[in-house]
């Protein structure tokens, strides 16, 4: 991970390892904005309280919420609001619990 300009916060996919299984499943991408951990939100977080909450993650698998896009796209001015991203981080949480 990698954490955007200041202007826009959050953190994003900077690369994936080489034949590991996010690289292997193709469905994480490089670029890709980490915006919840579990169904916790952590979209325009700083880089350590980001991660944090992925550290501190208590349940047995740890479901990681991502937006296809760039910090602009997400958090700039024509960028996703709030509802529609709390909105988005409901339906994959529930999407993830249902698998």
């Amino acid at each position: 991970f990698e954490e955007n300009d200041e202007e826009f916060g959050g953190i994003f996919v900077l690369s994936l390892s080489e034949g590991g299984a996010a690289e292997t499943d193709n469905t994480i991408k490089p670029g890709d904005q980490l915006v919840a951990v579990n169904d916790i939100k952590v979209s325009g977080e700083k880089f350590d309280d980001a991660l944090g909450t992925i550290v501190d993650t208590t349940t047995e698998s740890t479901k990681l919420v991502f937006f296809r896009g760039s910090e602009k796209q997400l958090y700039g001015p024509t960028g996703a609001s709030a509802a529609w991203l709390d909105e988005f981080i409901a339906k994959e949480s529930a999407d993830a619990t249902a698998k």
